[in-house]
């Protein structure tokens, strides 16, 4: 007995010194550049390298890095031309793939190129298809989405045939850029009451979207379907649900790929224009036939205590966004939302003038794709991101405040919830607030920063699959003058990830090793 307690307090103290090492920071120099010009897309990493794709003044170039954050090579993707349309990165364990657009003349191209682990082209960039303009039309024309596996992209268009009948034309492609399937049907809205959202692509190749009615311009989603283009047809399927006394937010759509179903979900309200009640979710086989699941859970009043932070009960939820869908192993999903807000001085905003309430309706908004890295399924955090935020008014002070967490079993029934607590606002920017996730397979860990001494410092929450929330010790190697801007960064392998950093009106990388 003696040997027992002098031997576990000593692998006790070994393990939490071993813990206490495990985490590290590396930085790479900063980079003067225009930050104001500047874009970027975390990559990820091969082997040792660590890629970032940044553009700044029509000029492109992808940043090559070692495990240090020292920059090996800075290689300029001069193939691009100047005044490129748009510009799409994705991502695989093999290669990643560059999408970009330009018009020359009348004529908008849609090109691709693949880009090997040392930020070199993989090939000549590959025409993918063309568009003749008419005088008056947009030439931002195309958009592309990646399927959850890495394995297949799609890139799409719509034009307008007359104001609510549109033209959409898909091109799928396996993730060397080759073509497999080329598809086009039409499409009609009945009125300006109506819109589609939230593009998906799933690993069968599969494109689907959402389509929702409000009453009116800005109002709560009374109708709603699923749209579904089958990967071998040139026609659509559809799915309408059935919104039993349920008014709906914005709807998501997120795809259960192992067990070959889709999933819809959205806060919902009991009235119109009253408070957020709840959470609604759907649940549709892939082939679109037999009954659906919908399921209402309406938040209790403990939930709504936890949730609240400085708004009454009753009001709890209504500044409450939906960002994070992961579907778990087991077919359940893990969602997440976040309480953001903004003010401005001489006005205020509300819900319905919220920008994360109608940034996502028309054109695709954000994409979850797969992580492999994960015990609790499918999920993860990938998309095309700017360092600026919603817009670069003088006058506004951004808030950033809890997170909710819900659990769903496989059949849309409420497993635990729980709140993560924080709170955070910046004035003129929302760049600095916000959080990111980290999954590190046993666990999530919620990252934000918070305020210490006018400085944000980088703090950490972890969550472990039966709800439970642990406040985990402030983060090591946080260099003095670093800013985190942590919502814009991209975790690279099981316990890595790349973080954009402000350091003195300059621009850095951090690669945190956890």
């Amino acid at each position: 007995m003696k040997i027992l307690k002098t031997i576990v307090p000593a692998i006790i103290l070994l393990l939490a010194v071993f813990s206490a090492k495990a985490q590290r920071i590396y930085y790479s120099e900063p980079d003067r550049d225009d930050l104001r010009q500047l874009k970027f897309e975390v990559m990820g990493k091969y082997g040792s390298n660590y890629l970032v794709y940044k553009s700044i003044r029509s000029r492109h170039f992808i940043s090559v890095y070692d495990a240090e954050m020292k920059q090996k090579d800075k290689v300029e993707l001069d193939f691009i031309p100047d005044r490129a349309i748009n510009v799409d990165v994705f991502s695989n364990p093999e290669h990643s793939m560059v999408i970009y657009q330009y018009q020359k003349k009348n004529i908008v191209y849609c090109m691709g190129v693949m880009i090997d682990g040392s930020g070199k082209k993989i090939g000549e960039p590959l025409e993918l298809d063309t568009t003749q303009l008419s005088i008056f039309s947009d030439n931002k024309i195309y958009s592309t989405i990646m399927s959850d596996d890495k394995q297949k992209l799609m890139v799409f268009k719509m034009k307008n045939r007359q104001r609510d009948d549109f033209s959409i034309q898909t091109l799928l492609l396996s993730h060397n850029l080759m073509p497999l399937r080329k598809s086009s049907f039409n499409y009609h809205l009945e009125n300006s009451r109506e819109a589609i959202a939230d593009f998906y692509l799933d690993n069968d190749g599969n494109f689907l979207f959402s389509h929702v009615t409000r009453p009116a311009s800005r109002d709560y989603i009374n109708e709603a379907k699923l749209v579904v283009l089958p990967v071998y047809a040139d026609s659509i399927k559809s799915f309408k649900l059935t919104l039993d006394k349920v008014l709906l937010d914005e709807l998501r759509i997120k795809v259960d790929n192992l067990n070959g179903r889709y999933i819809l979900t959205s806060l919902y309200s009991k009235s119109k224009r009253g408070n957020i009640d709840g959470l609604f979710t759907a649940i549709i086989n892939k082939d679109l036939s037999g009954t659906d699941i919908e399921k209402k859970v309406e938040f209790n009043d403990e939930f709504r205590a936890l949730a609240k932070g400085d708004n009454s009960a009753k009001l709890a939820f209504n500044d409450y966004f939906l960002k994070h869908l992961v579907v778990k192993k087991d077919g359940g999903l893990l969602i997440t939302g976040e309480n953001t807000y903004g003010n401005s001085r001489g006005g205020g905003f509300n819900r319905w003038d919220n920008p994360w309430m109608w940034g996502n309706s028309f054109y695709p908004g954000n994409y979850w794709g797969w992580n492999p890295y994960n015990n609790w399924g499918w999920g993860g955090y990938g998309g095309w991101n700017s360092p600026y935020g919603w817009n670069n008014s003088q006058q506004t002070r951004y808030y950033a405040d809890n997170i909710m967490v819900i659990s769903l079993d496989k059949d849309a029934n409420m497993q635990w919830n729980n709140v993560i607590a924080k709170s955070q606002f910046d004035d003129n920017t929302d760049n600095m607030i916000s959080y990111q996730i980290m999954n590190s397979g046993a666990e999530l860990l919620f990252l934000y920063n918070e305020w210490s001494r006018r400085s944000p410092m980088l703090n950490a929450q972890s969550l472990d699959p039966n709800g439970r929330v642990n406040k985990e010790p402030p983060l090591k190697s946080l260099d003095k003058g670093y800013e985190f801007m942590i919502r814009f960064g991209k975790q690279v392998s099981a316990r890595e990830m790349i973080v954009p950093c402000l350091y003195r009106n300059s621009f850095s990388f951090a690669r945190i090793e956890f």
